[in-house]
């Protein structure tokens, strides 16, 4: 009687800590399947346990027929529906789930429970025993015990295969402990007539209850610390290394170790795809494979930006494969993205093998935890790259730069905007340093004289601001130096850097050939006025013998002769200006002007063109030289009238500002082509734009112009479009700005054109 009431009170007790076990479970996470498959176990076992437990009270206290067979009948569903219930939740925790193993193992239960529930209703007896003790015995048939064993066998022979992919021993332990409970119930009577059965089943199934509340409920809450202590010391690992791919290696073999996984991969995002970049215990010669956007998992995973867990890759998986032989190495798979900035820097795949453990929810948990980690690591380790492969090639370049300006004879100074040296190369601290202790760090007006700074430093800044550079002549030693300056630093100037190249010899060989051309054209000229007087003579004294073509002849002798002596004049008249010193004197421009506009207007005429001087008479002087001035104006309208066709205008026009006074001349001509326009003023340069076919020049009257403008303090420029027309600008500086009154000056200009 005493193990009797034992067996009932275990039972008791263990119907209540399973409906709050259940409960429990239900309640940590109702949505996962395991769980509801465990639950449903639970809630089978608990109706075995009720029914053992009411019929065998009712034995007890001889109850009656109809408690007893009630119970019975409690007791056979639930004997059942345990046992159909714990194979399917094996097979689910043990990743063991074909396309239809679901339904085909819910329909089994299904059909089992209807079964017995159908006995129970149509009143069919169960056979049994009561003893004069009460103690209860009963049996099953024959058919029920080779369908109860074969579920058993088979949930045994499941967790022993697959006792790897069980994550808790506890579990897999109570799951075999129950099948030999119900097996010892199933062969032997003595122990079902003890409740031995039931109690074995019993602890087994306190002991799978134990396991999950512990696995999913204690454990996290528990290890919560350690969980994010092992991430924490894994991205403390990550961000340690600086090199990318010891990032990567570091993050795959953290990764692995953390989940307790066979391998791990890291595939980083390059444009459109996703290329291997590490692994961990896989084929290193994986590494480089490449893998599209939405391609596998990892594809998916990086497109969606969303992780993935896989049970059974090779079953679960529908879509294409990420490495080769990976549907028949891989099992349980889980992947999780990389993402930095809302973009997905790479991807991270955690696997596997074919009976390893299968990854939970935690597993998720913690590569996501580890995941934001890893991506700035990477991010990081990027960076670093490019900036220590940015400091190598800076390196290389400055090592180069400082080789090719310490070689160089040209002398090299940088300084900053304070104007301390910042660099100078051993020919500029040959030539410039006196004291001895070097230049860097000095100021550099404190180690120059005053003639080597730019002559007109107002105009020097001016160009240093607008075209962000200078150029002028010192002369240091008798050596002649062309010194170039320009901003150092862009696009913000950091200060300015100066170069000077040794000029002295092209100089030279300039004044030699200047010279030569000087006396060359100067020989040239009296044989050439003999020759165009003979010329004339003979035109004269031939006028009644020659024939028409021998006119021509010696029309086309007389023009070439003119050609050449105006070559030669303008050679001579340009040497003159730039050797010889001009006659300064007050110049009162309207007079100049007028006298231009008398001479060129009857070659304007003739061409038919429309000439116009559009002059303020009370235009201040410039100091300079009337003859030259008069001559520089001739050959800009002389051009302006040569490159405009019939038809078109010219226009002379004059004014003045605060200090200087402003000469424009016009043409609506044929204009001159943007990549020739800084060249026309250049000696000898001719343009080869449309137009030029028929006229002819020797490219000397701008350059003439120019170099009498020069000689004046003043400025020339221009603007042209093709097609449009050419206006040249003229500045000249206004004599005696400060004494200079308009009143005097307008007095001026009518003495000198009365005069």
């Amino acid at each position: 009687m005493t193990p009797n009431i034992i067996a009932l009170l275990f039972n008791g007790l263990t119907l209540a800590l399973a409906l709050g076990l259940l409960i429990l479970i239900l309640w940590q996470d109702p949505n996962s399947e395991a769980n509801r498959l465990f639950s449903l176990f639970l809630f089978m076992v608990v109706l075995w346990s009720s029914g053992s437990l009411l019929g065998r009270a009712a034995a007890y206290v001889n109850a009656g027929q109809s408690t007893i067979q009630a119970g019975l009948r409690l007791l056979d569903a639930g004997f059942s529906g345990a046992s159909v219930s714990l194979y399917i939740y094996s097979a689910v925790i043990t990743g063991l789930r074909g396309r239809w193993f679901r339904v085909m193992a819910l329909a089994s239960l299904g059909v089992v429970f209807a079964y017995q529930v159908l006995l129970l209703l149509t009143d069919s007896a169960r056979a049994y025993e009561v003893t004069p003790d009460g103690v209860l015995r009963y049996s099953f048939g024959v058919s029920s015990i080779l369908l109860y064993l074969a579920f058993q066998v088979s949930t045994i022979m499941l967790i022993w295969r697959n006792r790897r992919k069980v994550r808790a021993h506890t579990l897999a332990g109570g799951i075999l402990l129950f099948s030999a409970g119900q097996m010892l119930g199933l062969l032997s009577p003595r122990f079902r007539e003890l409740g031995v059965a039931e109690d074995v089943s019993s602890i087994a199934a306190l002991m799978m209850s134990y396991s999950v509340v512990r696995q999913q409920i204690m454990t996290p809450l528990l290890g919560r610390a350690k969980q994010l202590e092992a991430v924490r010391d894994v991205g403390l690992a990550i961000t340690s290394r600086l090199h990318l791919q010891d990032t990567l290696s570091t993050i795959a073999a953290q990764a692995a170790g953390l989940l307790e996984a066979d391998g791990a991969a890291i595939f980083l995002k390059q444009g459109m795809v996703l290329e291997l970049s590490a692994v961990y215990n896989l084929p290193q010669q994986y590494v480089g494979i490449e893998v599209p956007m939405g391609q596998g998992v990892v594809g998916t995973v990086a497109l969606e930006q969303r992780g993935r867990r896989v049970d059974n890759y090779r079953r679960d998986w529908k879509g294409e494969a990420e490495l080769p032989l990976a549907r028949e190495m891989f099992g349980a798979v889980i992947c999780v993205p990389l993402v930095f900035a809302s973009e997905v820097v790479g991807v991270l795949f955690v696997i596997q093998g074919r009976q390893g453990r299968l990854f939970n929810r935690e597993d998720m948990h913690l590569l996501n935890l580890l995941g934001p980690q890893a991506a700035v690591a990477i991010t990081n380790s990027r960076l670093f790259g490019a900036e220590r492969k940015l400091s190598e090639d800076l390196v290389v370049a400055k090592n180069q730069l400082e080789t090719v300006l310490t070689s160089t004879e040209s002398p090299v100074v940088a300084v900053d905007h304070k104007f301390q040296v910042v660099f100078a190369n051993p020919a500029a601290v040959n030539l410039l340093e006196s004291t001895g202790s070097g230049l860097v760090g000095h100021r550099l007006f404190d180690l120059i004289p005053a003639e080597f700074l730019p002559p007109k430093p107002l105009q020097a800044l001016r160009d240093l601001r607008r075209q962000r550079m200078y150029i002028y002549e010192i002369v240091v030693e008798q050596r002649t130096y062309l010194c170039h300056i320009a901003e150092l630093g862009k696009p913000r100037g950091e200060g300015w850097v100066v170069v000077l190249n040794d000029v002295t010899q092209l100089k030279e060989l300039d004044r030699l050939k200047s010279q030569m051309v000087r006396m060359t054209s100067h020989d040239l000229k009296n044989p050439l006025q003999a020759a165009m007087s003979y010329v004339e003579l003979l035109t004269e004294d031939g006028k009644s013998i020659f024939t028409d073509d021998m006119q021509e002849y010696v029309d086309i002798i007389w023009m070439q002769l003119t050609r050449m002596y105006r070559i030669i004049s303008g050679i001579l008249d340009l040497e003159r200006v730039q050797a010889g010193t001009p006659a300064f004197e007050l110049c009162a421009l309207p007079g100049v002007l007028r006298r231009v506009f008398e001479e060129m207007d009857s070659q304007a005429q003739a061409k038919g063109l429309v000439m116009r001087l559009v002059v303020d008479s009370k235009l201040p002087p410039v100091l300079g030289d009337q003859q030259q001035l008069g001559q520089a104006f001739i050959n800009l309208v002389e051009n302006a009238i040569k490159f405009t066709p019939s038809g078109g205008e010219v226009e002379i026009t004059a004014e003045a500002d605060s200090r200087h006074v402003l000469v424009h001349v016009a043409d609506t001509g044929i204009g001159i082509p943007l990549e020739e326009q800084p060249r026309v003023f250049d000696r000898f340069f001719r343009g080869k734009q449309q137009g030029l076919v028929h006229t002819g020049g020797s490219g000397l009257g701008l350059s003439l112009v120019k170099a009498v403008v020069d000689r004046h303090n003043g400025e020339i420029s221009l603007d042209s479009e093709q097609g449009r027309g050419t206006v040249v600008h003229v500045k000249l500086p206004v004599a005696d700005y400060a004494d200079w009154q308009g009143e005097e000056h307008a007095d001026l200009h009518s003495q000198r054109r009365s005069g």
